[in-house]
């Protein structure tokens, strides 16, 4: 038995497993992929190509009037334009633009579904703007269409404005002469209850009744106030003399103020004597007993004076309210004479009154209506305005769609995509497994080791790996992560 014991250890090489695939293989390959990509490229380029050209065709037009240089803009009104939209794209314009297009000759005859789907209606934002659209392979006729749709659209909407104006223009007229006659059948029953009851003209200050009248109560007003004032007057003078004041007329006014001021004088004089003097030598003293005489006649001849003017004072003032309250009396008996007269012209002027501003509401009316009448033409043009063109339909130059370079880069990619994905999937399908050969034997180690059972028989000598040897083909030149040099 051999006291050493040697394992063999066979490591694959994955460099092989990487090595570039043979080529007949190879060739197969990119055969498949030659075979999948042409076709494609043929049949999606083609396709590509052979689409028909499409053109688009375009107009701008305002549904709203124009506004005058001097006024404001309109505001974009949307349900407005939306309105207009359903309109253009109505059956009534699309058949009148049918029949318009089969009269001309050279061109293709569409039916009004047809036009339905080649004409487009796009609103510009936050404007009274509609842009008209074509699309189709015919640039002439797409520019031909538009512009036919655009005039049947004015010519359809012009007839309808022309039939509602002459039919409003003839309500009018019929509105207008029904008024008229009834403004002349008005001043005519005016004037005869004029003439009949006596008013002569639409002031009542200016007729003789409501004069009479006015100028009674005129009267019965300033006699009444005049009655208060003597009354008051009157009043007061009673209250005065019940109180013991002097009430005298104006014309004794002055005389009695000169007498109070003479005597209160004497007052003052006879008041400076008693203050040095007793009461008996005034009376003993002929000079000062003089002086209290003068008063004392003084006073007596003011109170009768005072008496006097309340007399008369009082006399005066009972005969003015006497008067002023006789006065009233007498205008009152005279406008309940004239009660009767004066209710009955003023029922009949209130008539009168009433009649004429029936007139003036009939003659307003009338006058609207003849404005109405004028106005007419301009009311339907606001009402329905024209469709202004901003810029007719233009003959295409280029086509919009579809886009030939990037629809072929789209095309070209897809085939080239689709070519590697089939050459992946056969590859993947038809995958052989790998075998470990004597050609992909990389490393070949030897170890050399005691067995277990003889190491306590050699006096527990340790063997350990005394060497490896590699066993490399002679072409591969590919360097082991653990190879060293051998010393």
């Amino acid at each position: 038995m051999f006291p050493y014991r040697h394992d063999f250890q066979i490591v694959g090489d994955d460099f092989y497993r990487s090595h570039p695939t043979p080529w007949p293989r190879r060739l197969r390959r990119r055969t498949l992929f030659l075979l999948v990509l042409l076709p494609l490229l043929l049949i999606t380029e083609t396709y590509v190509f052979l689409q028909p050209a499409v053109f688009e065709s375009q107009a701008l037009v305002l549904t709203t009037a124009a506004t005058d240089i001097d006024q404001t803009h309109a505001e974009a009104d949307l349900e407005h334009v939306n309105i207009q939209k359903q309109v253009l794209l109505g059956q009534p314009v699309l058949a009148k633009t049918t029949e318009t297009l089969k009269q001309q000759a050279g061109i293709e005859h569409p039916n009004i579904n047809q036009l339905k789907e080649l004409f487009q209606v796009k609103p510009v934002a936050d404007t009274n703007l509609v842009q008209l659209a074509a699309e189709g392979s015919h640039p002439q006729f797409l520019q031909m269409a538009l512009n036919t749709w655009i005039k049947t659209y004015q010519q359809i909407r012009a007839e309808y404005i022309a039939e509602i104006t002459d039919k409003a223009s003839t309500s009018i007229k019929s509105e207008l002469t029904r008024l008229e006659q009834q403004v002349r059948d008005k001043r005519q029953d005016i004037e005869s209850f004029r003439l009949q009851h006596d008013i002569l003209s639409l002031e009542s200050t200016d007729n003789e009744a409501h004069a009479r009248l006015q100028g009674l109560n005129t009267s019965l007003n300033a006699a009444m106030e005049e009655e208060a004032k003597a009354k008051a007057k009157l009043d007061a003078i009673h209250a005065a003399v019940a109180e013991g004041k002097a009430v005298v007329p104006e014309a004794d006014s002055q005389s009695l103020a000169a007498l109070t001021q003479q005597a209160e004088r004497l007052r003052e004089r006879l008041e400076a004597q008693r203050s040095q003097y007793t009461d008996e030598y005034i009376e003993f003293h002929p000079s000062l007993r003089n002086l209290k005489t003068q008063l004392a006649e003084l006073d007596e001849k003011i109170a009768s004076k005072e008496q006097a003017g309340s007399s008369y004072a009082t006399q005066e003032a009972e005969n003015a309210y006497g008067a002023a309250h006789r006065t009233v009396l007498t205008i009152q008996k005279q406008m309940a004479e004239h009660k009767q007269k004066a209710a009955e012209y003023t029922n009949q002027f209130a008539k009168h009154k009433a009649m004429q501003e029936e007139l003036l509401k009939l003659e307003e009316l009338l006058q609207q209506t003849k404005q109405r009448l004028v106005e007419i033409d301009v009311k339907q043009r606001q009402s329905n305005p024209q469709l202004d063109v901003v810029d007719w339909a233009s003959l295409p130059d280029k086509p919009v769609k579809p886009d030939y370079g990037r629809d072929a880069g789209i095309a070209g990619a897809a085939s080239l995509a689709i070519a590697l994905l089939v050459v992946w999937l056969n590859d993947y399908l038809n995958k052989e497994p790998t075998l470990t050969t004597i050609n992909s034997v990389t490393e070949f180690q030897i170890y050399q080791q005691s067995e277990p059972k003889l190491e306590n028989n050699a006096d527990n000598l340790t063997v350990g790996t005394e060497r490896r040897n590699r066993l490399r083909r002679a072409d591969d030149l590919k360097q082991l992560p653990d190879e060293t040099t051998d010393s």
